[in-house]
């Protein structure tokens, strides 16, 4: 097959032309091409007010594998080569396992392997383990999808937390209340991102997620989608345990296989493993505050003045910012979330953490992102201990959660940089659009320690801050507005851990095998989707050679 990169139309042309540019570039008839599939369209808006969408797309001609060879070096086109569509193999396992029928063996639950957390990592892993006989065990300490909402509405609407089931705990994980973003730069040869995108899309997506670069699913579509994979997961012999908490037990699970899909805010099972034994390191993370800005400022910066034709056709504008302190330390963009929501996005009692949300239409009147700064291990002594990233989160948390008893504290960048708490009166055009109580407050706080603290090298974080968001100021106009509407504390963008594994995807204790986000081996749903994949497909593995 031929793959032609940056094959350009305008946004409101129609995909029908796709064959007549691709024919042009190949310098073929239109008629001469035999199928066409596109496999990625981003938006290229750098000749602003002429905006295109370029498309990569694979083509397979009439032609024999050898013209097509001799066609494309003829070329001399470097947007134009010979690829193909990598195409997912799913794990099989063996019918016979230490000498006893496939059925009969996981017919014992002592033999079924157990996956602990039911987010993306832990809802693929499940899913091929399921999908090849082996009838998994889930553990997940929330509650599935629908009592979960519920849940959700009781700590946005009344403050009431429940600290099992939350925006962090439940079926699906942390994505679930979420922008639903399914990109990737993980380089996929396998397939596996295509797997869970077509999977997606099976389960109720929208088939655009199949092409774009920047693929997004929305909460509202992935609360169906996290119900339907459960459901196959369950008619192949799978078993969900809600409100169930995993709890390692050395002499129980010693013959136990184990995928530790944990999730990076299952701060408790972290303590529980490490002082089982389970080896940890502490890794740099970052943290930092929700931005938001008005949506229709956004996209005039990204699009420029158009129609509404165009601008339905480009969908609401998303940006990714990054800016390297004069400190060393980076201040970049995370989880940009068009037409969204700051969602209160806590799961402990006593701190408070926020994250973004968008439902799948994106009509919100506000974009918002986090815009974080990176933290160190030195910063908090990560060396000597592993959790020491868990502890800094929660002291800061804590904060956050003492600024207005709970309540989201909102700041804006204008009173942020004069070091004052806002007002009602200091609001401008830009209004919070909040799921969660929020009241006015002085951000700068959250990151001021005191001579001698453990985390006082961190006393530079709010000067790092403004120096990013001024940076990003030059590249979108208007980001640096008095009347930006900050919040938080984001501190949940990564694990601050990963849990070491050898190429068996094992940890130094036999038969746990960690994976996806919490693990430190991903940061998206896609990422830990594909980890969770890795991880059942070794453990498949292991299976095959008993």
């Amino acid at each position: 097959m031929i793959r032609i990169n940056q094959l350009k139309l305008k946004v409101t042309d129609s995909v029908v032309k796709l064959k007549l540019a691709a024919a042009k570039v190949l310098r073929i008839e239109a008629k001469d091409i035999a199928t066409l599939t596109v496999v990625r369209r981003s938006i290229d808006a750098r000749k602003k007010p002429e905006i295109y969408f370029s498309y990569t797309v694979m083509i397979e001609t009439k032609f024999s594998e050898k013209q097509e060879e001799k066609l494309v070096q003829k070329l001399k086109n470097r947007d134009v080569s010979l690829d193909s569509i990598p195409e997912y193999r799913e794990p099989k396992l063996n019918d016979v396992i230490v000498g006893v029928e496939r059925r009969e063996f996981f017919k014992e639950e002592k033999n079924r392997p157990v996956v602990v957390g039911f987010g993306p990592a832990g809802m693929f892993a499940a899913l091929l383990l399921a999908r090849a006989g082996m009838h998994p065990i889930v553990f997940e300490r929330g509650a599935d999808v629908d009592q979960r909402i519920r849940d959700v509405e009781d700590l946005w609407e009344q403050g009431k937390l429940h600290t099992e089931s939350n925006p962090q705990f439940g079926e699906g994980g942390a994505g679930t209340f979420s922008d639903g973003k399914i990109n990737t730069l993980v380089k996929d040869k396998e397939g596996r991102s295509s797997f869970v995108l077509n999977l997606f899309v099976g389960y109720g997506a929208d088939s655009s997620i199949i092409i774009d670069a920047k693929p997004h699913v929305g909460t509202d579509c992935l609360v169906d989608i996290v119900k339907n994979i459960r459901r196959e997961i369950e008619a192949l012999g799978g078993e969900i345990r809600f409100n169930t908490k995993f709890t390692y037990d050395k002499e129980r699970d010693k013959d136990r296989n184990i995928i530790l899909a944990i999730g990076h805010s299952a701060r408790d099972t972290y303590e529980e493993l490490y002082n089982a034994g389970l080896e940890m390191q502490a890794k740099d993370f970052a943290m930092g505050f929700r931005v938001q800005h008005s949506q229709a400022m956004i996209n005039e910066d990204l699009y420029g003045e158009v129609d509404e034709e165009t601008l339905k056709a480009l969908g609401q504008g998303a940006y990714k910012v990054t800016h390297t302190a004069g400190n060393g330390r980076g201040v970049y963009s995370f989880c940009m979330c068009p037409g969204g929501y700051v969602v209160n996005s806590s799961s402990e009692e006593g701190k408070l953490c926020v994250n973004g949300m968008s439902y799948h239409a994106r009509d919100g009147k506000n974009a918002n992102a986090a815009i974080i700064v990176s933290v160190r291990k030195s910063d908090y002594d990560g060396e000597h201990d592993p959790l020491g990233g868990i502890r800094l989160q929660r002291e800061l948390e804590k904060r956050a959660f003492e600024l207005k008893d709970g309540k989201v504290p909102v700041q804006t960048y204008g009173d942020f940089k004069k070091n004052r708490e806002s007002t009602e009166e200091s609001l401008g055009e830009v209004k919070p659009e909040i799921k969660g109580q929020y009241g006015f407050a002085k951000l700068n706080d959250i990151f001021r320690f005191e001579e001698g603290s453990k985390y006082a090298s961190l006393n530079d974080f709010n000067e790092t801050f403004v120096e990013g968001m001024e940076s990003f100021e030059y590249k979108l106009r208007g980001f640096s507005r008095e009347d930006t509407v900050l919040s938080g504390i984001e501190a949940r963008t990564s694990s601050p851990v990963r849990i070491p594994r050898n190429e068996e995807f094992e940890s130094n204790i036999s038969g746990i095998y960690p994976c996806g986000e919490g693990a430190g081996y991903a940061g998206g749903i896609m990422s830990a989707a594909m980890d969770g994949m890795k991880t059942a497909e070794a453990l498949v593995k292991h299976y095959n050679s008993l």
